[in-house]
């Protein structure tokens, strides 16, 4: 009886070490892929954003390589640090893709950080860095912001002296104001959800620092989400998670 459960014992070892010993599963890739510089062509657009909506295929055309990292890893602007060349606008890239089925966006943007490691050479790694920055949080009376009207499709629409963000999250309006103000602005309202909200930007057109002498033609953006929103910037300093890049290729590999 002992000399079967001592035999026992070692087969179960043998089977962990061999487990252990086993490699792990390679991450998943692109069964075909280009990355190339682009020719040029018109501006690419400010969103980072995969342009195929198949599934299991990939494309950015003319974009600088910041937009192709950043969906990869799934970063916001702020949240990437590298050469100032990454961020255009002279060296542009195309990449197109497909995988071997259907797949997800999460999965493709694994399957695009290996296309990336493999034909960049790309260095990397992630630290926390105290970070200047404005916080959107409430204000002292109630926000004006309200439940989203049935009617019409999610977006925004109006000009300058007032944008209607209809349908939409706050996290869209702190992602407008971080590509527009010089520093990122991060959402501290607590409020979930989508929402019907208006907001004079205006006050944006010369925005260039801390906030501005008040203009009577020309509300600064701190005035305006205050009085329109009923919430409050906030200049402060944060502890912000960045992906910082530590060497990466300015010409890929052969496809």
């Amino acid at each position: 009886m002992t000399r079967t459960i001592f035999s026992a014992a070692l087969i179960a070892l043998a089977s962990i070490a061999a487990l252990a010993q086993s490699p792990a599963p390679e991450a998943p890739k692109f069964e075909v892929a280009t990355l190339k510089h682009a020719k040029g062509g018109g501006p690419p657009g400010d969103i980072p954003r995969n342009m195929d909506s198949s599934p299991g295929h990939f494309a950015m055309r003319n974009v600088p390589l910041r937009y192709a990292i950043e969906w990869a890893y799934n970063l916001k602007d702020y949240e990437l640090s590298g050469p100032d060349w990454i961020k255009g606008p002279d060296e542009r890239f195309e990449i197109v893709a497909h995988a071997s089925g259907p797949a997800s966006d999460d999965e493709m943007r694994v399957m695009l950080q290996a296309l990336l490691v493999e034909r960049l050479n790309i260095k990397l790694h992630r630290e926390t860095r105290e970070l200047p920055v404005y916080v959107l949080i409430p204000g002292k009376g109630p926000a004006k912001v309200k439940a989203p009207g049935a009617d019409g499709d999610a977006g925004l629409s109006g000009g300058m002296t007032g944008v209607l963000f209809h349908k939409q999250p706050i996290s869209r309006l702190t992602f407008m104001l971080s590509r527009r103000m010089d520093r990122p602005v991060l959402d501290k309202t607590g409020f979930k959800g989508i929402y019907d909200f208006t907001l004079d930007i205006s006050g944006l057109n010369n925005f260039s620092g801390p906030p501005p002498a008040e203009d009577s033609a020309t509300p600064s953006i701190f005035t305006a989400v205050q009085s329109d929103l009923g919430l409050k910037l906030e200049a402060r300093k944060e502890p912000i998670e960045v992906l910082v890049l530590d060497w990466v290729n300015k010409v890929p590999t052969d496809n």
